[in-house]
């Protein structure tokens, strides 16, 4: 599967969906709740994170909890991260009903500070299930998975 987007001022950004991991939806849909909707989100590709990030307000948006604590590295040294395990979506052709590139169950760490205009980073957790081709001159990036 290959997406290309243009590339923006901000940098590669894309639109996603974030919602619940797949273990909560199937917890609330078997208890018979409903399942709150997924989350479109801007996205910034950040080949310098190891882990896909994600602001906080998303994730209190989603009601998720917190599934442990982590750590990363930062050019300050390091700093404890909380870790939360979401689902996250990558919309094809212009986001038809349906047709998604999605990990169902990722574990993603909070994003620490706020980035504007920007609530996802991700991550090589993501990239690295497949390739990231930036095509300078054109001002386009493709993913291929």
């Amino acid at each position: 599967m290959q997406l290309t987007f243009p590339v923006h001022a901000d940098g590669l950004t894309l639109t996603v969906l974030v919602g619940l991991n797949h273990q909560e939806a199937t917890t609330l849909v078997q208890a018979g709740q409903p399942v709150p909707a997924p989350l479109w989100k801007t996205a910034v590709i950040d080949t310098g994170s190891n882990v896909t990030c994600v602001s906080g307000a998303t994730l209190q948006q989603l009601g998720v909890s917190g599934t442990g604590q982590g750590s990363t590295q930062t050019a300050s040294g390091a700093l404890a991260v909380r870790l939360f395990q979401v689902s996250l979506g990558i919309p094809l052709f212009g986001n038809p009903p349906g047709s998604l590139l999605l990990n169902r169950q990722l574990t993603v760490m909070e994003l620490l500070s706020a980035i504007p205009n920007v609530d996802v980073l991700i991550g090589l957790d993501i990239l690295l299930t497949g390739r990231l081709l930036l095509d300078g001159p054109v001002k386009q990036f493709t993913l291929e998975f």
